[in-house]
Order: C-alpha cells, then sequence, then structure tokens
C-alpha cells in the first residue's frame, strides 16, 4: 500500500445555496487527522456580472455578490477558528471550473469539497454539470455532497458526523489501494470504517467467495494497523453501484470512498463508471480520489 496520504489543507468551494454552515462544521474532524487550514471560495460567475446590452461590466453588482459573500464567510471563519483551524477567503470573478481549478492550484490544497445539483426527473445529475468538469480536472481528492430525494443535502442537520463510518468501496485495483491509503490517512477523525466488494456476476459469487473475501480482510488489517476499526462486507450484483449504495444504507455509512482512475474521468464518466455512478445518485457525500 503507499505511503498514508494526509490532508493539511482542505478547499471549500460554495455557491452557498448547495452547502450550508452545518456541512462545513461537519468537516472539522479532519483536524484530528492533521488538517491545519480550511480555504473558502467563492466565484461570483462573470456572465452574472458581466457585459449586458448597452451597459458595459456591472461593477456595483459585483461589488454587491463579493461583499455578500464575505460577510457570509466571515461567520464561517469565526467557526473554524473556534475549531482550532486556520481559514482563508477567496472571492473572485470567473468562470467557475477553471477558476475554482486555478484557486485549487494556487492554494495546494490536498482535498476539494464541492456540492451538486439536484437532478430532475428528466436530466442527469453530473452530466454537462461544473461538477462533472470539475471530477475530470481535479488532481486531488474531491468530496461531492449529495441530496436527499426532499433536495436537502446530507449533513444540513446539526451534529451530522461525516466521518462516523465512511465506507470505502473496492475493486482491488491499485487505485483502490490509494484510497485505502486515503482513508489510512484519515486516522483520527475515522474511528471505524467498512470495507466492500461486489461481485459483478452473481452467479460466480460462491466460486469467488473465499478468495474475495482474504483480499477484503487484508484491506482491513491495514486499516486496524493504523488504529481504524475495520469490517468488511462482500456482496453481488450485475450493478455494483447500486450494490455498494443499498450496502451503505444497509450499514448506515455516513460517507461513500472509492477511486477515481484517469481512464473514469477522461473516457468512462461518458458511460457510468462506478464511481461516476456513486456521485451521481448517492444522497451520501461521495469521496472520489484519484489514481
Amino acid at each position: 500500500m503507499p505511503d498514508s496520504m494526509k490532508i493539511k489543507k482542505l478547499l471549500f468551494a460554495t455557491r452557498f445555496h448547495d452547502m450550508a454552515l452545518n456541512r462545513l462544521k461537519s468537516l472539522f474532524p479532519l483536524a484530528a487527522a492533521g488538517m491545519e487550514e480550511i480555504v473558502l471560495c467563492h466565484i461570483i460567475r462573470r456572465e452574472d456580472v458581466g457585459f449586458v446590452p448597452f451597459g458595459g461590466y456591472m461593477k456595483e453588482e459585483e461589488l454587491r455578490q463579493r461583499n455578500e459573500a464575505l460577510i457570509r464567510f466571515e461567520d464561517w471563519q469565526a467557526a473554524i477558528s473556534a475549531a482550532g483551524l486556520r481559514s482563508k477567503s477567496v472571492v473572485e470573478v470567473g468562470e467557475a471550473v477553471p477558476s475554482i481549478i486555478s484557486v485549487l492550484h494556487r492554494e495546494e490544497a490536498q482535498l476539494m469539497v464541492i456540492g451538486r445539483k439536484k437532478a430532475g426527473r428528466m436530466e442527469r445529475a453530473l452530466a454537462g454539470s461544473d461538477t462533472m468538469e470539475l471530477l475530470r480536472r481535479t488532481p486531488v481528492a474531491t468530496l461531492v455532497c449529495g441530496y436527499h430525494e426532499d433536495g436537502q443535502t446530507e449533513g444540513q442537520q446539526e451534529g451530522w458526523q461525516l466521518f462516523n463510518l465512511p465506507l470505502l468501496a473496492t475493486d482491488f485495483s491499485n487505485a483502490s489501494e490509494k484510497a485505502l491509503s486515503f482513508l489510512a490517512g484519515l486516522k483520527g477523525a475515522v474511528k471505524k470504517t467498512a470495507v466492500v466488494h461486489i461481485i459483478s456476476d452473481p452467479a460466480r459469487y460462491e466460486e469467488l467467495r473465499e478468495e474475495t473475501a482474504d483480499k477484503l480482510e487484508k484491506y482491513s488489517s491495514v486499516l486496524q494497523q493504523t488504529g481504524i476499526q475495520a469490517d468488511y462486507h462482500l456482496g453481488a450484483g450485475e450493478s455494483p453501484w447500486e450494490a455498494i449504495l443499498e450496502k451503505a444504507e444497509e450499514i448506515n455509512a455516513t460517507m461513500i470512498i472509492a477511486a477515481s482512475t484517469r481512464k473514469d474521468r477522461l473516457h468512462e464518466f461518458f458511460l457510468g463508471s462506478v464511481s461516476h455512478r456513486l456521485a451521481e445518485h448517492s444522497s451520501l457525500p461521495v469521496l472520489l480520489v484519484p489514481d
């Protein structure tokens, strides 16, 4: 397994309507895993303050939106400071995706947190969205916050324990080992976890059960050696992502962690990779760890 990955700085990108203060507070336990700083980022979309017919650039509108964001961030930074963490606020005008990626590189954050819009009945949640583009382009682990059927994000309620029981979905690939390493680096924030593998051919379940259980036990042992209690679960289903979501509900998981390979991000996202489907359909937060 690669060396454990540590998070020193987190980028929290928000448009405010999709990310609440309680969501931000749910990330504070990362301080126990070594996190030191949170960068709050809000991008004012250029089209919201850009040129209009015979009107030019709406400078006053930009100033209004900028001040509103900074005022909101003052309260959030007070909560961050009370948790013993440093913070910084960044408010810029630009195109959302390239601007966020630019801030991510400039700040050298190891984790990015983003929201996603709730999909309508006739549309897909990520297809063509800023979230999709960010997942394709980001070089760091990204936590995608999903929605319940009522449209509320998981974690908007006070006291939500994001790291109480993360579920690690694995296919035993090199990419999955990197996700395992990332989870091991969360020691302190995470006390207990569940490692899950889904056999995609149910007809071969009995044939593969013993071998796969051995692999799951090795993953669990790695985590236990770091001080994280780990149970493992083996399932089967022709649609692995659906089986993972069912298992997450069954064990009351608070988050799903999965690997996202370069192939996922540059090709299979359009065809429906497991990581894509999890990020698209899960009401729980999904943390994607790139290879």
